[in-house]
């Protein structure tokens, strides 16, 4: 089983992580949508836009973070969050940001349920 993090810490571990590049509500609900192992495809159904428009977004994030990817950009998220862990700073809720990742539930949460069985079967 695949470990994740809850989407209220990591909205706001990821709300921490782009402050300094001043990533819009949009850019920091993909970089969620990234972490939670969405490929453009499910992001741009998940967000209701086209898989340009998600493809373009995460070029322009990756640009204002410096990173070279999905992979970098985690790798720095994950970081991000043990400086945040080290340095003593409080995880809490980002107002308004959830509204944006309120229905992720993530590709890997989904795929790692356990089957219901049928009783009437």
């Amino acid at each position: 089983m695949i470990p994740t993090i809850d989407i209220p810490t990591l909205s706001s571990i990821a709300a921490n992580f782009s402050v300094a590049a001043k990533l819009t509500r949009a850019e920091q609900a993909e970089v969620l949508r990234i972490a939670q192992g969405y490929a453009c495809k499910d992001s741009a159904a998940a967000a209701d836009l086209s898989a340009e428009t998600i493809r373009a977004r995460r070029k322009k994030i990756y640009r204002k973070l410096q990173v070279s990817g999905s992979n970098a950009l985690i790798a720095a998220l994950l970081a991000s969050a043990l400086e945040m862990i080290r340095s003593g700073q409080r995880v809490e809720l980002v107002p308004g940001l959830m509204s944006d990742a309120a229905t992720m539930a993530g590709p890997f949460n989904r795929s790692h349920q356990a089957p219901v069985e049928n009783p009437q079967a």
